[in-house]
């Protein structure tokens, strides 16, 4: 390896070098991991490729993992110099910011979510790869983490999520781990994925090392002590160059080469391990010194000089002298800032060996206690539980860690904040109140990450023991984590449990369970119960949830209700600042926006607000809700595009509830798009990630009955509408979707004399929704004009196409199924209409029915290069094409025809044609009362 004074080669490690520099600086992005023992030279493999990169123009950033240095301490000492506060202003970065402060003290703290509908680690990785593309600019970016080993799982998943998304991103994560240390699970997913690049860094070999040895010692060694320092080495390079170190320091004479000493001179000088020669320069010290560094090893593999005064009892001067004394004994060095790091991160461990077991334990008592005196626990709980679990305090480190795991939490950081509780719950035996509240706060933790069936089994073994205010507490939260699960019966059990069935915490609880077993009317009971509790006992974060469950027990039965509670919920949750309770309400608030076909401007909010508290699971899925609500307003194709994009990002964050619905919008799409044959496949890749098949298989009849009617086949699409409508009938809780309403027009238009169809529709609560109310409005506007009811017809058609003002989409599909039922519409003016919304959605199959429709009533079918001019759509409406709206145009400007002639290059007769033609279709006497209708009007 190279040093001061050697020659510029990489002794030993050139192939090592020369891979990793291929990769950092010739390659596209993606991720390598670099093993070796310790002392086998990784970090300087880094340090070496690092300044490399950056003499390449590449933006380098570094970063390290600890000992107990918390969740995501790597990512974030690497991205905290390239991300400064400002950065945050980016608005590339807008979506991320919550989340990127989880792990950027300084960036602006959004809210932290109380659920994760997401693994947080994940949603992280969004984040750190779009960071990384801001920080970049266009550049390339090497990101150096070392010290894998003591990664926690958290990061490590970060990168895990990253690594597929780097190939060709301009940037490289490079990250170094000792093979002979244990393993974290995540490191090993990454080793044996195939993400990431490997490079291993074997033991060095004796030419290598020897070559090592004289370029330490600036000059030759008498052989056989070049031999000896090769055996001494084992292969480590760290090892050799402390040894050469060691032995040029002893001041040992010799009659060696150059004066250095000879092998029969080293007794009593050389050690045989860097334990010693480490313990050798500990022991060279003054008393005082040798205090504060021990100190400082026993406060972790950072050397927390800040600490250091509170810590030892010693005055700041006294400290830096140390540190000083460190630095020039080999122990420590001094980055070019002067801040102070252990020389290797072996030369703590040795400096703490020299301590025996009870000696520890003592001195982590006192500093315990002198730092607790100087208020150090608010900032350092961690360090705090690490030092009382050392001096045998196990109950004061246990309370320290629940601290310290809420804070990871509240981070996102669940894996890291499981593992402290898991050590906390150990320690916090003997405490009952104490043992209970942990577990309490671990089975809310596992519960979060899906894994139920952990929290259960460590929460009866607790339940068993617990008494009082714990064991209601443990109850609700295990009951709590049932119903998240869907594991209804469990959580029956564990209600039973609760002291006070009849307060806020059990009744919201019961009213949740009976609203996931499908009985509605129970739940909105109960959550009434549970409401007025909460309002009694001041708790207005469970009158949030329970008004939230009454708005959703009562959506289909009572939708005024519904809205009043959901309002209520809304209205609290501002009052009192609770933002997750409040996007809750919006999203649930959102669903009737859908019902109605509203602007989604609750959706919207709750979006804003999910981005900016980080949840970007909660983000995605109104992401979803107003993919639903824009296939009103620009059509399914339309739709479908914004779903494929929601089904990438969920399939990403891994919300395979989400992907599964949105696929479904994208098989829409795609029978829409004259793609029929692509829908099914997508519908099976749906059906694989949906927790709830009932849509997914009534898409598939829909699609199929939907595809029938745009071939022109009434009676096989009114079977497949009616096979759709059977698979909803058997499950009243699904949603009240349109094909209802699809389903009853069309069988009405098939058969105005068969009354069943709409009967049902009219008994339905399926009817909450405006799309079916509107179908069932046109559909007694069939039977009425079968009937000989012309004002009853007109009436009805009238209500009709009024509730489908928001929802263009469905005016065009049911208008051309209305075009079929014989004499009730104008089809001609009716499909006109149609086509002129149609125009440039990319609704092929429905343009292409409307215009067989079209042609088939006798009307002039305009060719379809002129469906997408920039017609307004009352005049295509009218069958205006666009060099008649342009001829429309100059005629308002007074130009008489031979002046328009001459302005479009067009013959006179041309031009009097199309002034003709706009005249019969607008219904004008003359050409002076054709300009009003340029003027603005509603679609």
């Amino acid at each position: 390896m190279q040093r001061p004074g050697g020659t510029a080669s990489f002794i030993g490690r050139e192939a090592e070098l020369a891979a990793l520099t291929r990769q950092a600086i010739g390659g596209a992005g993606g991720l390598t991991l670099l093993t070796g023992e310790a002392g086998s030279g990784k970090t300087r493999l880094l340090s070496e490729l690092g300044d490399r990169a950056a003499a390449a123009g590449a933006r380098v950033l570094r970063g390290r993992a600890v000992p107990g240095g918390g969740a995501f301490r790597p990512l974030a000492e690497a991205l905290v110099r390239a991300a400064p506060p400002a950065l945050a202003a980016d608005r590339r970065l807008a979506p991320f910011r919550s989340v990127l402060a989880w792990v950027l003290p300084s960036w602006p703290a959004g809210t932290a979510p109380s659920t994760h509908l997401v693994d947080p680690a994940l949603v992280l990785g969004e984040a750190v790869l779009e960071l990384l593309d801001v920080v970049r600019d266009g550049g390339r970016c090497l990101v150096l983490l070392d010290d894998l080993h003591w990664a926690d799982e958290d990061t490590l998943a970060v990168l895990q999520y990253v690594a597929p998304s780097l190939p060709g991103s301009g940037v490289r994560v490079v990250g170094a781990a000792r093979s002979d240390e244990r393993r974290p699970d995540g490191l090993t997913r990454l080793l044996d994925g195939r993400e990431a690049a490997h490079v291993a860094v074997p033991p060095m070999g004796r030419a290598e090392l020897a070559g090592l040895a004289r370029m330490c010692a600036g000059g030759e060694l008498a052989p056989e002590l070049e031999t000896y320092l090769v055996d001494a080495a084992g292969g480590l390079p760290l090892l050799l160059e402390e040894l050469v170190a060691h032995l040029l320091g002893s001041g040992a004479p010799g009659d060696g080469p150059g004066g250095r000493p000879a092998v029969r001179d080293l007794a009593g000088t050389v050690p045989p391990g860097f334990a010693e020669i480490v313990q050798h320069r500990t022991a060279r010290l003054t008393d005082k010194h040798r205090e504060v560094i021990v100190v400082a090893a026993l406060l972790g593999q950072d050397v927390r000089w800040e600490l250091l005064p509170a810590a030892t009892g010693a005055g700041r001067s006294l400290v830096a002298a140390a540190i000083r004394a460190g630095a020039d004994g080999g122990l420590l060095a001094l980055d070019p800032a002067g801040t102070p790091r252990w020389r290797h991160a072996l030369t703590r461990d040795a400096v703490l060996a020299r301590l025996s077991a009870p000696e520890r334990a003592d001195l982590a008592a006192t500093v315990a206690d002198r730092l607790a005196g100087a208020g150090t626990a608010e900032h350092e709980p961690a360090l705090l539980a690490d030092l009382h679990a050392r001096a045998g305090r196990p109950h004061r480190a246990a309370a320290l860690l629940r601290r310290q795991a809420a804070d990871h939490v509240r981070a996102g950081a669940l894996a890291a904040g499981i593992d402290v509780l898991e050590r906390a719950v150990v320690l916090a035996a003997g405490d009952p109140a104490l043992a209970v509240a942990v577990r309490v706060d671990h089975v809310r933790a596992l519960a979060l990450t899906a894994r139920v069936g952990d929290a259960l089994a460590g929460g009866d073994q607790e339940l068993r023991r617990a008494t009082g205010t714990g064991r209601s507490d443990l109850a609700a939260a295990l009951a709590d984590a049932c119903l998240a699960a869907e594991r209804f019966d469990d959580a029956e059990r564990y209600l039973h449990e609760i002291a006070d069935p009849a307060g806020p915490r059990a009744l919201g609880l019961a009213a949740q369970l009976a609203l996931g077993r499908g009985d509605p009317g129970a739940a909105a009971g109960l959550a009434d119960r549970a409401a007025a509790a909460a309002r009694r006992a001041g708790r207005p974060d469970l009158l949030c949830t329970a008004l939230e469950i009454a708005g959703r027990a009562r959506r289909r039965s009572d939708p005024r209700r519904a809205g009043e509670a959901l309002r209520a919920a809304l209205r609290t949750a501002e009052q009192h600042g609770l933002v997750p309770q409040r996007i809750r309400a919006l999203s649930e608030l959102g669903v009737e926006e859908l019902f109605e076909a509203g602007d989604g401007a609750a959706l919207r909010e709750a979006e804003a607000l999910a981005v900016e508290a980080g949840m970007l699971g909660t983000a995605l899925g109104l992401e979803l809700q107003q993919t639903a609500l824009a296939a009103g307003t620009e059509g399914m194709v339309g739709a479908a595009a914004r779903a494929r994009r929601c089904a990438d990002r969920a399939a990403r964050l891994r919300l395979d509830g989400v992907r599964g619905h949105a696929l479904m919008w994208v098989a829409r799409g795609r029978v829409l798009a004259d793609h029929p044959d692509e829908a099914g496949p997508i519908l099976d890749e749906a059906l694989r990630y949906s927790v709830s098949p009932v849509h997914i298989h009534a898409t598939r009849h829909h699609l199929a009955g939907l595809d029938a009617w745009l071939d022109g086949d009434t009676e096989r699409a009114v079977t497949g509408l009616g096979r759709a409508v059977g698979v909803l009938r058997g499950a009243p809780g699904a949603n009240a979707t349109p094909i209802w309403g699809e389903w009853a027009l069309l069988t009405t238009i098939a058969d105005p004399a068969d009354g069943r169809a709409r009967a049902e529709l009219r008994r339905s609560d399926v009817g909450v929704q405006v799309i079916n109310r509107a179908a069932l409005r046109l559909a007694d506007a069939v039977a009425a004009h079968h009937d000989a009811d012309a004002a009853g017809a007109a009436r009805l058609l009238a209500q009709g196409r009024d509730l489908l003002v928001r929802s263009p989409f469905h005016r065009a599909l049911f208008d051309s199924f209305l075009c079929t039922a014989d004499g009730l519409v104008d089809p001609i003016a009716t499909l006109n209409a149609a086509l002129a919304w149609l125009a440039g959605t990319g609704e092929v199959r429905m343009v292409r029915r409307c215009r067989v429709l079209l042609r088939r009533a006798g009307g002039a079918v305009p060719r379809p290069a002129r469906d997408n001019g920039p017609v307004p759509v009352h005049l295509r409406a009218r069958g205006v094409t666009g060099r008649e709206f342009e001829v429309l145009g100059l005629v308002a400007e007074g130009l008489d025809n031979p002046g328009i002639a001459r302005r479009l290059h067009l013959s006179r007769r041309t031009v009097e044609t199309h002034v003709s033609r706009l005249l019969a279709k607008t219904g004008e006497p003359g050409r002076g009362s054709l300009p009003h209708w340029l003027a603005p009007r509603p679609d």
